[in-house]
């Protein structure tokens, strides 16, 4: 497949940017930003937008932004380091009896129900309040 790319005018781009938000652009916007943000917009629509997992990630930072004005590297870290992939399968074993739980694009599936935490699987199956991530082995407590 052959793809050809034209090369679109500012006043062209311009009008893109009017379509899409209801005005015109700012006029210190430049033609390769409104490019790329037109290039962004045709791959988004060809190729899909964000993942739920990266869209997850940027409201843990959002979150984190609005609570303390402020966002580091650490965050970012812990941002990504908290999703698991969807289809992902946790297997626990607790009491002598194994457990399986299925990650799913917005939720954990145990037993053939969904929950919206791992907290929640962890309940369910203990009987107590746990932090699921530490249960299920995907945190570790390095609280000292």
């Amino acid at each position: 497949m052959q793809i050809t790319l034209k090369i679109l005018e500012k006043t062209e781009l311009a009008e893109f940017w009017k379509l899409k938000f209801g005005q015109a652009p700012f006029p210190y916007m430049s033609k390769i930003f409104i490019s790329k943000y037109y290039i962004y917009t045709q791959q988004e629509k060809f190729l899909g937008g964000l993942s739920n997992n990266c869209k997850k990630q940027l409201d843990k930072l959002i979150a984190k932004y609005e609570k303390d004005k402020e966002i580091n590297a650490n965050d970012i870290k812990k941002a990504k380091a908290t999703l698991l992939p969807t289809g992902t399968v946790l297997i626990r074993e607790f009491k002598g009896k194994k457990y399986e739980i299925k990650v799913l694009e917005n939720g954990y599936e145990y037993g053939g129900k969904i929950y919206k935490s791992l907290s929640a699987v962890a309940n369910i199956i203990t009987g107590t309040r746990w932090n699921g991530k530490i249960f299920f082995g995907v945190k570790i407590n390095d609280k000292k």
